[in-house]
């Protein structure tokens, strides 16, 4: 029996296709034969596909394309074929063969699975109508050979068929001297590789990337869903979004932009992080108008007609003095402001100086519009005794502001938010997930000992670099130039028991394509990622922050939260001790 691709008649096939297929089928003594049935041209070289009926593959005789008609009657006049009772009756069923054989013998060429000089006859099979209407032998004419009809009588003896046409074939192109067939080139090796491109198996499951990728369209959609948000609160001057980290509110303020900006309005959009600005500059790149995206920091330099400031620049620079020339040029040059449109992301970061917010006031235009988001947990270094309420702070200045609480998460999977809420020991605040409980995500802590840091840390982002890339990882601490990976990186950090893990952690960490950023929390706390490392997390880090009065467990919530899909702490621990 031949192998017949597919091992049964496809669904749907004609009834000619099935009595050939079962015929060819019935073949006992043609092992070594490969039959393909309704064989879908897509590269078709005249058309946009087409398809062959069967095709024949014999070892050591050659190839034979056939078409399978079962009409009711056949009339061939002046070149003409009318074929009753199929369903193109005119059609040419010789042309369509022709098709067929010219793009297979073109693909498989391109492919390589042939040489050329392989023999590729036609045939059309008759399944209806027996060849005793012709007294022992079929027409031809100029257009075709007798041998390239069958009828239905041929159904009994396929094989014999199959290679009377080849022979024929051989024949009849053995006088020309431009054709040089050569049945004995279709090798059992040259057969395999036919079968092999003309049918490319595979097989392939789903797997942790296709679901991320899956997850991160569902969270386009999902973000694009809370517009209904602004739809609600589009009456009012003034809207505070109130929400927990992943729950949409940077999506909403550059949703409120662009809407701005397409109604011809100036608009400024800003924030007090950089990360978080570059961030909102992408996010807003889709529209060209009068929109002015920056931090504030920048803002202000502009509006004072200052280039960049201070190399020495200090804290007091950006809270104090940076504000009130700020706020000095504004007064004398009220056109630097404004903006019909103010709106302003991560504004607890603002809240806490009142003379930031003077500047925000004082930059947009009367009666301008204004859109605040904000999440109180997150005025992560600021001392706790100095934290405000920062919709409070805004009502204060705003009297008509309304207050717009977002509480469902469309960024973060299910299980990373509650492995994350157990690691910090408080809820991260939101009353119910849009994505699905099955998104792939988690958060676990893995202990690291005194003097094997570097070790662990290659470990993890090794094993979280086989489903996420190392761009899409990032690497985070509550302090800058004194956490591990800075240490690391800066050559500050030694452990000559694992220089191989310290010198792959120098080459793969660092701002570039294919490498892990590092950071601060505080720095980073704009991003988003598909997975996040947080180390320094030993009991001096706790100490340290306990010391300025930080809330420990809100640093990691903003830490964890920069996670979409996985977060790992990287907890320190002295190596245990032993005496007899």
């Amino acid at each position: 029996m031949p192998r017949m691709i597919p091992a049964v008649a496809r669904f749907g096939a004609n009834s000619s296709e099935r009595r050939l297929f079962s015929a060819l089928e019935g073949v006992l003594d043609r092992l070594d034969w490969v039959v393909f049935h309704s064989l879908v041209i897509r590269q078709h070289l005249d058309k946009l596909m087409g398809e062959a009926d069967f095709l024949v593959v014999a070892p050591g005789k050659g190839i034979v394309v056939v078409e399978a008609k079962a009409p009711r009657s056949v009339e061939y006049r002046d070149g003409e074929w009318t074929l009753d009772g199929t369903p193109s009756p005119h059609k040419s069923p010789l042309e369509q063969v022709d098709g067929a054989v010219r793009s297979i013998r073109s693909f498989l060429l391109r492919e390589g699975a042939i040489d050329g000089d392989e023999p590729i006859a036609r045939l059309l099979w008759f399944t209806s109508i027996g060849r005793h209407h012709f007294g022992g032998r079929a027409p031809s004419d100029l257009t075709f050979f007798e041998w390239e009809l069958a009828w239905a009588d041929d159904l009994a003896r396929p094989a014999a068929l199959v290679e009377k046409v080849l022979d024929e074939h051989i024949a009849w192109h053995a006088e020309s001297d431009h054709v040089n067939h050569d049945p004995a080139g279709v090798t059992r090796e040259k057969v395999d590789r036919i079968v092999g491109s003309l049918t490319r198996d595979f097989d392939v499951a789903a797997d942790d990337r296709d679901a991320r990728r899956e997850a991160t369209q569902r969270e386009v959609a999902l973000l694009a869903e809370q517009r209904f948000a602004l739809e609600l609160v589009g009456a009012n001057r003034a809207v505070y979004f109130d929400g927990p980290a992943g729950s949409g509110k940077s999506y909403l303020v550059a949703q409120a932009a662009i809407d701005a900006i397409k109604r011809g309005e100036r608009t400024l959009l800003t924030c007090w992080n950089l990360v978080m600005a570059d961030r909102l500059r992408a996010d807003t790149q889709v529209v060209r108008g009068s929109l002015a995206v920056a931090d504030l920091g920048a803002v202000m330099l502009r509006v004072a007609g200052l280039d960049a400031h201070p190399a020495d620049a200090t804290n007091a620079w950006f809270q104090e003095e940076l504000p009130a020339l700020a706020l000095r040029a504004l007064a004398e040059h009220p056109e630097r402001g404004g903006y019909r449109n103010v709106v302003v992301d991560e504004f607890q970061d603002i809240a806490g100086n009142p003379l930031l917010v003077d500047v925000l006031v004082a930059l947009a235009a009367p009666d301008a519009h204004v859109m605040l988001a904000g999440d109180e947990r997150q005025q992560i270094m600021r001392p706790t005794s100095e934290r405000v309420d920062p919709f409070e702070v805004a009502k204060s200045r705003m009297p008509d502001l309304v207050l717009a609480r977002i509480r469902r998460n469309c960024r973060q999977a299910p299980a990373l938010v509650a492995q994350s809420e157990k690691i910090v020991g408080r809820p991260f605040g939101f009353a119910a997930h849009r994505m699905p409980p099955t998104a792939p995500g988690g958060a676990e802590r893995v202990v690291a000992t005194r003097g094997n840091e570097a070790a662990m840390l290659a470990g993890v982002l090794k094993l979280l670099s086989q489903q996420h890339s190392l761009n899409e990882i990032v690497v985070l601490s509550p302090w800058g130039a004194r956490s591990l990976a800075a240490r690391i990186v800066a050559g500050d950090l030694d452990e000559p028991a694992h220089a191989n893990d310290v010198r792959w952690l120098r080459a793969n960490l660092g701002d570039g394509a294919g490498r892990a950023r590092f950071g601060s929390i505080s720095k980073l706390k704009g991003i988003e990622v598909d997975a996040v490392v947080v180390t320094d997390v030993g009991a001096d880090a706790r100490d340290r922050a306990d010391a300025h009065d930080l809330d420990w467990d809100d640093l990691l919530y903003v830490g964890l939260s920069r996670a979409k899909h996985r977060a790992v702490v990287l907890e320190p621990r002295l190596a245990a001790t032993w005496s007899a």
